[in-house]
């Protein structure tokens, strides 16, 4: 059984896992039925990846595509060593940025990790696996397109929204649906279509629910956070929010559904801020959650708006 675990956030992390999938399809010793796609977030990644590897049914191969190392993984280094010891390879595909001591430990217990914050996951995976695959490329030219918020192709915002809207563990079967159709390059069926009128009235209702609920905090010696929440993506969020607040000096997103938060800014380190909260990501956006971060329905907690202003302070 071969294992592919990869970010169920967004197009990044479904395009690996296409081009992972498209890979093995290609390779005919590999029987699809032995390919087994699995979902996470930084919330659920460690107890996932822990169940998996722990399983009496050790898999002979486990891939984890487009997934940082966040402070609070550790706990991950005896698994990986002692699946690594029973005969699992594991593989670790990745560009957030990851402290360079976490890495080498990281290359010590897996076969193989690659790791590079100038390229998105996809691309990465497409030049370990398929890197003269027309399909592959133009899967990680689309992720590409998203992760680094380039918007030159509107095939993948629309992707990228229908991912949004398949999250969490009730919606695995549809973006398994996703990952099959995009290893096939079948990038416009109509399935996507259908999937675009379904999601279109839900999209234009949160999104309006983030704008309208979006709270200003004035900061003197840093200038003005704007924080909002739906039950849409908070990336989706703070780009919604730049739109409208372009002077805000960051923003910040809270998709309710999973309680998890984003933070988007030029003029801080994004991911030193996340740290702060056992979060991690990338230097100008990055993730991270909060035990209680409202007081009562759409009122924020005060704890977490301090919290959110001192940890600001510490990286100016």
């Amino acid at each position: 059984m071969i294992v592919s675990i990869t970010h169920e956030h967004d197009l990044d992390g479904l395009g690996s896992q296409a081009i992972i999938q498209r890979y093995f399809n290609l390779n005919q010793e590999i029987h699809p039925d032995e390919i087994r796609c699995f979902y996470a977030h930084y919330i659920d990644f460690v107890e996932k990846i822990s169940n998996i590897l722990d399983s009496e049914s050790l898999p002979s191969q486990v891939i984890i595509s487009d997934i940082g190392f966040n402070e609070d993984f550790v706990d991950l280094f005896s698994v990986l060593k002692n699946a690594k010891k029973q005969g699992c390879k594991i593989s670790w595909f990745d560009h957030h940025i990851v402290d360079d001591l976490i890495k080498e430990k990281l290359r010590r217990l897996v076969h193989i990790y690659s790791n590079d914050t100038k390229k998105c996951a996809a691309e990465i995976v497409k030049d370990y696996y398929l890197p003269n695959d027309p399909i592959a490329s133009r899967i990680a030219e689309f992720a590409r397109d998203t992760d680094f918020r380039t918007n030159i192709y509107k095939l993948a915002s629309d992707l990228q929204l229908i991912i949004g809207f398949n999250r969490g563990a009730h919606n695995d079967q549809n973006k398994r649906r996703i990952v099959e159709l995009l290893s096939q390059g079948d990038f416009e069926n109509s399935w996507f279509s259908s999937q675009l009128k379904i999601l279109k009235k839900w999209h234009e209702e949160e999104s309006s629910f983030a704008l309208n609920h979006a709270k200003s905090i004035p900061m003197k010696s840093f200038g003005k956070i704007i924080i909002s929440w739906a039950k849409i993506g908070g990336g989706k969020i703070t780009y919604l929010l730049k739109e409208k607040f372009p002077e805000a000096k960051a923003r910040i997103g809270v998709d309710t559904r999973h309680n998890e938060i984003i933070i988007h800014s030029d003029f801080i380190n994004c991911r030193n801020f996340a740290k702060s909260f056992k979060g991690g990501g990338h230097k100008v956006r990055a993730g991270f959650k909060y035990p209680q971060i409202f007081e009562k329905d759409n009122v924020l907690n005060k704890s977490f708006i301090d919290d959110i202003k001192e940890t600001i302070l510490k990286q100016i």
